[in-house]
């Protein structure tokens, strides 16, 4: 099971070329894709979205790269344009002082360094295919990072749920304990209820419907029996693994429901507090599914 949190980073080289990819994800209901491309990697933005959705579900994820191309010294060397540039304009400012001075001022090698841009470097020839083949093998290094992390994190994540389950349990059992006190003390509700119902000489039809309502009121045994699949259910989608959030998500939600179903019948304070309990216990699970992939 993984989580939607991770970092990877990975390096490919072909040729003169050498891409750097870091990769960022974060919680995200669907897959966002987020591209802060060097400019000669723009024209291959189709393949990291490609690689991102083959190989990522969901969450949002950034894509940082950066491209170093590496240069051949035999390939630098003079500008010409660039030193005939700067031989005029030395020229020309030497003999305005000479003018104003009288005194001659050569033309040095300093000079002539002081110059911008006098020296350059052939720029390689940049094929698409080598662009995208060390592109592909640092997505790919970067990805299995990314991955490492995620599982990491997920297993972390299932670990937490796993102890907050066996929290629930344990809660379930005290309350299934407490249940037939609960029956007790709505039938102490109801015997009084119906002293007061006899006394005012209520229809008998009426006596009954409280009866029965007061009666099915004191049952949470349905609940608790619910309550207990629906745990035993999570335990096995957290063994299968995989992308089983939804389901988990889904499971959470009639845990949520038969809890509170349980709160409603009865009003034993041991019973309340076990259910409190038990409601944080679920939307701390609900919080954590919500980073699983």
């Amino acid at each position: 099971m993984l989580s939607m949190t991770g970092f990877g980073s990975g390096e490919g080289t072909r040729g003169p070329i050498t891409v750097t990819i870091e990769l960022r994800s974060v919680n995200h209901r669907f897959l966002d894709v987020s591209l802060k491309l060097h400019g000669s990697l723009a024209a291959l933005e189709g393949d990291i979205r490609k690689f991102l959705k083959d190989n990522v579900a969901r969450g949002r994820v950034t894509v940082v790269s950066q491209l170093h191309l590496a240069r051949d010294p035999e390939d630098a060397g003079l500008d010409p344009e660039r030193l005939a540039q700067g031989l005029t304009m030395i020229r020309q400012a030497a003999e305005v002082l000479e003018k104003q001075t009288g005194e001659k001022y050569p033309v040095t090698l300093d000079h002539l360094l002081g110059v911008p841009d006098l020296f350059r470097a052939e720029e390689p020839d940049l094929a698409i295919e080598d662009l995208r083949e060390a592109l592909l093998s640092a997505m790919t290094e970067a990805h299995h990072g990314l991955m490492d992390m995620k599982k990491a994190e997920g297993k972390a994540l299932v670990d937490e749920m796993r102890s907050r389950l066996t929290t629930l349990s344990g809660q379930l059992t005290e309350v299934e304990k407490l249940a037939p006190q609960a029956a007790v003390e709505i039938q102490a509700r109801l015997d009084e209820r119906l002293a007061r119902i006899l006394n005012d000489q209520i229809d008998p039809q009426r006596l009954a419907q409280e009866v029965a309502l007061l009666a099915d009121k004191a049952n949470i045994n349905e609940e608790c029996e619910r309550l207990g699949i629906h745990i035993g259910h999570f335990h096995a989608a957290l063994d299968e693994g995989g992308q089983v959030a939804k389901r988990l998500n889904f499971l959470l939600q009639e845990m949520h429901r038969e809890v509170n179903t349980m709160g409603s019948k009865t009003n034993l304070m041991d019973i309340t507090q076990a259910v409190i309990a038990m409601k944080d216990e679920v939307e701390s699970m609900r919080e954590q599914i919500q980073n699983l992939e």
